[in-house]
């Protein structure tokens, strides 16, 4: 049976996003909505599998990983970073070499920072992202060399899903799941 922990696991998927990497780059939308969240999953994967996912960081770094996570990624949805990344390798290089680290990072610290620190980063990445995808369907000209305007739209779209969506399944299984499992306080009471 193949496990999750496979050492082999994130390798694999790195070569796999690397053989379709032209059919994810070649519209906007797949690659700020596929290929970029693929390649920070793959870096989660690579904490989890390492076992530096498990909660034993210490507390006070994790603000310090959120945060670099944070703004690496932040910096893969300026339309400039896009364009160098399809167009020179070397920052194709780096865009992975980062995403990899921002998933490794935020995948280390993840359960050692608790909801609280969890829920400020992560509704600061979904707000930056939805506002980024708002910002890019409003836009009145192409801000990609390499994108033309229609796929920027849709870029746009699939950011304000990405976000909306993350945000929503982090507050389902952090606030909502653990409330709705809580015994009902007031039935005791009566």
């Amino acid at each position: 049976m193949f496990r999750l922990r496979n050492p082999f696991l994130p390798g694999l998927l790195l070569a796999l996003v690397g053989i379709v990497r032209p059919w994810l780059e070649a519209t906007m939308a797949r690659h700020m909505v596929a290929e970029l969240p693929l390649l920070f999953a793959i870096g989660w994967l690579v904490a989890y599998t390492t076992g530096c996912a498990d909660g034993r960081q210490r507390h006070s770094y994790c603000p310090a990983m959120l945060l670099s996570a944070l703004l690496i990624t932040s910096v893969w949805m300026l339309p400039v970073a896009l364009d160098y990344a399809v167009i020179h390798v070397a920052a194709n290089a780096l865009k992975v070499a980062g995403m990899l680290l921002a998933g490794f990072l935020a995948g280390s610290a993840w359960r050692a920072a608790g909801a609280i620190v969890q829920g400020f980063f992560l509704v600061n990445w979904a707000w930056m992202t939805i506002t980024a995808g708002l910002l890019y369907q409003d836009a009145p000209r192409q801000l990609c060399s390499v994108y033309l305007t229609d796929q920027q739209w849709m870029a746009g779209v699939g950011l304000v899903t990405l976000g909306a969506a993350v945000l929503s399944i982090w507050l389902i299984h952090t606030v909502f799941l653990p409330l709705s499992a809580r015994p009902d306080e007031t039935a005791e009471h009566a």
